[in-house]
């Protein structure tokens, strides 16, 4: 009786020493800002193999001692700068993977009184990474505008000629109604841009195109171009691809011109992609083409260097949020109800407060109750910064 009772009194004690290590312990994780973060030790040993490649196990922590060697500070593994990449990293996998079947309904008022009706699925299919890049400004080269010409004009091209007191380059189409090409560098002149950015500039100088909006279609279907929109799409490419040398440009969308019996034509906007995600610029490359071909091109060529991302992103329920909290400086004119039907994560080009000229992920809210729509409103720009949560509310394309 005597050592049954002293038995128990052992396993008292071996429970209450056992539940106070427990409790000592740190979380493996914690909710920050919404997003369960991994925190102490545990994380890395569970990542962490054995040799031979098998798992290693996690409950089996060392204690440092006199014989034990420390692991090397400056190794890869236990690299603070690098572990704590590789974190960013998972936590922006996680945030995308959740994404899946996600949909976020919600109303926010503007400054005008326009409601927003958000009623949307987030899209984050084919993103491959998300990271953060410094835009570097390229010049436009003699060779890239030969490469222009001789792309539009592939049997013509030799006859350009240029007027050296006017830095610019014509070619002529039908010399008899003075209808020709004309191609020079311009700079922007209106709006937000960046400063001293070279845009091509190649147009038909006799056909007025009138790119304004009341003679924009509302769908491409209505478009009264002969060309089907997939062959002007692989007629524009090859042009694309001829000044470009990424190999990594595809069409962003496309509108129709022609109302009241204008000329028709077409407007395909061309933008870069990273990561799986197109990067909205200040002068994406946008082409236009009518009946008798290309009739115009513009835009402006970048590269792209990346700086990574010190931290996460914002989920897409925090990107809504930091939209509601700056409705404020949302203004659509009166418009009464204006529909968001989509979210999807975009690269899109930003001046920081620092003057720093950066690609960064961006929360976009497309506009538009359908597929027709959004795409009528593909170059309005309404966003949350994924990084700094700063509201982007603003339009692009129309610098010029």
């Amino acid at each position: 009786m005597y050592k049954k009772r002293v038995i128990k009194a052992v396993m008292i004690i071996m429970a209450a020493v056992c539940f106070m290590t427990a409790c000592a312990q740190k979380p493996d994780s914690e909710e920050r800002g919404g997003i369960r973060v991994a925190v102490g030790g545990n994380e890395y040993q569970e990542s962490q193999t054995g040799e031979g490649g098998g798992e290693s196990q996690s409950g089996e922590a060392k204690p440092a001692s006199d014989d034990a060697s420390l692991p090397d500070s400056g190794s890869p593994e236990n690299d603070p700068i690098e572990s704590s990449g590789l974190s960013s990293d998972r936590e922006i996998s996680e945030i995308l993977a959740a994404c899946a079947d996600t949909r976020i309904e919600q109303t926010i008022t503007a400054a005008d009184g326009t409601l927003l009706s958000i009623s949307a699925d987030v899209n984050v299919e084919g993103i491959t990474r998300v990271s953060q890049y410094e835009y570097v400004l390229e010049d436009i080269t003699e060779e890239r505008r030969a490469a222009l010409f001789e792309s539009v004009f592939p049997e013509t091209a030799d006859q350009a000629e240029y007027d050296e007191m006017n830095d610019v380059w014509t070619l002529d189409i039908d010399s008899a109604i003075r209808n020709y090409f004309l191609y020079q560098i311009s700079y922007s002149n209106g709006g937000a841009t960046i400063p001293g950015e070279q845009i091509i500039v190649f147009e038909n100088r006799y056909y007025d195109l009138y790119p304004f909006e009341d003679n924009r279609l509302g769908s491409v279907s209505d478009s009264r171009i002969n060309t089907s929109l997939d062959g002007a799409e692989d007629i524009c490419r090859r042009v694309v691809e001829a000044i470009t040398d990424t190999g990594d440009y595809a069409v962003d969308f496309i509108h129709a011109y022609g109302n009241n019996g204008r000329r028709p034509y077409l407007k395909l906007v061309y933008k870069r992609m990273l990561d799986g995600m197109p990067v909205t610029a200040y002068n994406d490359l946008a082409l236009l083409f009518d009946n008798e071909g290309i009739e115009k091109v513009s835009g402006s060529l970048f590269s792209v260097k990346d700086t990574g991302l010190e931290g996460t992103i914002l989920s897409p329920d925090e990107a809504v949020w930091k939209l509601q909290e700056q409705a404020a400086f949302l203004n659509f004119e009166g418009a009464g109800r204006v529909s968001a039907s989509e979210i999807t994560l975009e690269y899109v080009v930003v001046i920081s407060a620092d003057g720093k000229i950066l690609v960064t992920p961006v929360w976009r809210f497309l506009l538009g109750e359908d597929g027709d729509e959004r795409n009528f409103q593909r170059q309005k720009i309404l966003g949350v910064d994924a990084v700094t949560g700063e509201l982007i509310w603003e339009e692009r394309g129309n610098t010029l």
